[in-house]
């Protein structure tokens, strides 16, 4: 309870280092007024790589010739210690000249005596004015006086702090007021209650102020909390939504895979079956024209000719037959087996954007080309796309005088290149090549002369 008394109207938090949280041990003030302990600096700077920064503010402190130690003590904490730990005190209060119990103070110069040793201090030149009261008369001064009173001593001339120098903004005694501090030399002096006053007029004002912007700094700060509780919270919606999607697009690639893997089994048991039927046919007459080819050397080598041309009539009709059948057919040399395309997938939502898709100049007087090509440029295939061309002939009409219209031929489409064929030259005609992607429709004209000049500037498609 004594501390409370002692520093009543100063938050307690104030005898407390905020680095270590204990009350302060060797307190040291930077240039920022920020206090803390001796070591627990020492232990910051060592952390910190030694620079020394303010752990509340961050403002960079200069070290100085010597170390820390030589940084500025702050006296008022320390005052305000001294005070705290003597009432904590459970034992007798020493002298401080010996080791005997003390029953006297002096209030000018805050020692504690025995009997004998407040005898020698009185009759000192120097301290026979002093005020000297029992411990017990002490004891019953309010703590806040004692405190205001308690002197704090030049360490030059020992001497009680009764002025400010205002030019060099210090406490100072009389023997400064003579000699450092003299107003001969400039320096203007005020007494320590004005000064006080003062310095109390200019802090009462900063501490209104204070308040208020802590207020706004509050509000300010509550405000981005809640912002930042925000941003968390979007921050999971949105992982939790690009998570979702992800497992959606892996349910498509993985149906894509599906229905690709069945088409590819079905092309392929369709094609092996035709392949294993024309083997057969390949088979048979291979045995039917090696058995005729056999009967045929076997009866020109004959040493009997009348014996072979018995049998010449029959075999010549044979191989008339067998000359005239053309048994090699377009199956056989050209069948209809499965190609292998690098085939490329999209189906992820934004990613199927096809506008960058492009109509290619022709190939051959018969052919042109159309790319399906995604945002980036980069050539896809997407199984939902549908492309469609259609040739409009300018100098033919129908019965009802409407230009006649053909729908082309589109091959070639699984590696995102769509090959566009007619069977006879592009001339006198217009091609209307779209690209239909769900509810969105590309759309590219070109204009071809009697020539087979083409009309294309750019090679873009345009959105219907």
């Amino acid at each position: 309870m004594a501390s409370k008394e002692i520093i009543e109207g100063i938050e307690a938090a104030a005898l407390e280092c905020s680095l270590c949280m204990n009350r302060f041990t060797r307190p040291k003030i930077l240039t920022c007024v920020h206090s803390f302990c001796l070591g627990c600096l020492e232990k910051w700077v060592k952390k910190s790589g030694g620079v020394l920064s303010c752990p509340i503010c961050r403002e960079v402190c200069q070290i100085l010739k010597g170390g820390l130690q030589n940084l500025k003590s702050n006296i008022f904490i320390s005052g305000l210690l001294d005070y705290v730990t003597t009432l904590e005190q459970k034992t007798a209060p020493t002298c401080s000249l010996c080791s005997t119990e003390a029953y006297f103070v002096c209030r000018d110069c805050d020692e504690l005596y025995c009997r004998i040793h407040r005898d020698d201090h009185t009759k000192m030149k120097i301290s026979q004015h002093h005020c000297v009261v029992t411990m017990t008369e002490y004891a019953a001064i309010d703590p806040l006086e004692r405190l205001a009173s308690k002197p704090v001593l030049c360490s030059e001339h020992n001497m009680s702090f009764l002025f400010l120098c205002d030019s060099c903004e210090i406490p100072v005694c009389v023997g400064c007021t003579q000699i450092k501090h003299s107003k001969s030399d400039g320096h203007n002096i005020v007494e320590i209650k004005t000064a006080f006053e003062s310095f109390s007029t200019r802090s009462q004002s900063f501490i209104k102020t204070a308040d208020e912007r802590l207020g706004s700094l509050q509000s300010i700060a509550n405000e981005l909390k809640k912002k930042e509780a925000l941003e968390m919270s979007t921050y999971k919606k949105r992982q939790a939504t690009i998570t979702e999607e992800a497992d959606k697009a892996h349910q498509l690639i993985d149906q894509y895979k599906t229905e690709q893997l069945q088409d590819l089994e079905s092309t392929q048991q369709h094609n092996l079956k035709l392949l294993n039927s024309l083997v057969s046919d390949a088979e048979l007459a291979i045995a039917k024209f090696s058995s005729m080819q056999g009967i045929a050397r076997t009866l020109i080598h004959s040493p009997n000719h009348a014996m072979a041309l018995r049998s010449s009539s029959d075999v010549s009709k044979r191989m008339d037959e067998h000359l005239k059948q053309n048994i090699i057919t377009n199956d056989m040399q050209k069948p209809n087996v499965s190609k292998y395309n690098n085939t490329k997938l999209e189906v992820l939502g934004k990613s199927t954007d096809i506008s960058k898709s492009t109509f290619q100049y022709p190939f051959s007087c018969r052919s042109c080309k159309c790319k399906t090509k995604n945002s980036k440029g980069a050539a896809v295939y997407m199984k939902h796309v549908k492309v469609k061309c259609f040739r409009v002939n300018q100098s033919v009409s129908t019965m009802d005088n409407r230009p006649d219209c053909v729908s082309l031929r589109i091959t070639d489409h699984h590696n995102g290149q769509y090959i566009i064929d007619d069977r006879i030259p592009f001339k006198s005609c217009t091609l209307i090549c779209l690209i239909i992607n769900g509810s969105d429709v590309l759309f590219k004209t070109v204009k071809i002369d009697s020539l087979g000049s083409w009309s294309i500037n750019k090679s873009d498609f345009m959105l219907l």
